[in-house]
């Protein structure tokens, strides 16, 4: 089974939005040049997986996806409550889930005092120099918890190229909202990615990337960290590209 639409609509509906552990919101408003960013995960409460975290081998598969096993959670408190399923126990997420609901019912009726979120940059934070990236691995490591993604690449690519460009674009954002939570998504994730970077690499194309620091701000909570990256396409001949070999750091 999957998560059905319904099922979607009402665990997004009656989280407000709002991931239940620290009322971040899980829609990113869209930039001047990108289009709006899902942040949120629907995560488990059981997990349907014989080694997944919380597992029952007596709750039946067929509620796995249902409602009552589902909670709305931002990509790090669903990695957070997965890697520490000790300490965040099926009762304990399952209490979470309804303080938050039952929060986010009494906040509808006050929404003057909610402000939107805004995400702010600093000039300090935005990269002076991008790195070379030599590996898919390298690529999802920069990549792990950035929410937000600015491209670059040549105006002058042609057809060809501009399909490989894109197909290698689509393929890393298609895998960092699927969440990668999972050993095998990630290995999965690592060789689709290397498959596209190979391709770049015949078209005599390379990828630089680093990560900008900025911060969210509104809402209901304190304002908290936002990470995004810089993402570059240059031809290998391109003469103002800078021989950075080194792996960018966190």
């Amino acid at each position: 089974m999957s998560i059905t639409d319904k099922t979607r609509k009402v665990l997004w509906g009656r989280s407000g939005n709002l991931c239940a552990f620290c009322k971040a919101r899980m829609v990113v408003d869209a930039s001047e040049v990108n289009a709006e960013s899902v942040v949120g995960d629907e995560c488990h409460i059981i997990s349907g997986a014989p080694n997944g975290p919380r597992h029952n081998p007596k709750f039946g598969q067929d509620s796995v996806d249902d409602l009552d096993n589902l909670i709305l959670l931002c990509r790090i408190h669903h990695k957070l409550v997965d890697d520490q399923p000790e300490t965040f126990t099926a009762e304990t997420l399952r209490q979470l889930k309804a303080n938050h609901e039952k929060w986010v019912q009494e906040m509808l009726g006050r929404p003057e005092e909610v402000g939107p979120v805004k995400r702010v940059r600093f000039r300090s934070e935005i990269p002076q120099h991008l790195f070379l990236i030599s590996s898919a691995k390298v690529l999802l490591d920069l990549t792990a918890d950035c929410h937000g993604r600015y491209d670059d690449y040549p105006d002058d690519l042609s057809e060809s190229e501009l399909d490989c460009v894109g197909s290698f674009l689509q393929n890393l954002t298609d895998w960092v909202d699927l969440g990668l939570n999972e050993p095998l998504e990630r290995i999965d994730a690592q060789k689709s990615l290397a498959e596209c970077m190979s391709g770049l690499d015949a078209a005599g194309l390379r990828v630089y990337a680093a990560r900008e620091k900025q911060q969210l701000r509104g809402g209901v909570m304190p304002p908290s960290s936002f990470y995004a990256l810089h993402l570059r396409i240059v031809r290998c001949d391109d003469p103002n590209q800078m021989a950075l070999e080194e792996k960018p750091g966190n």
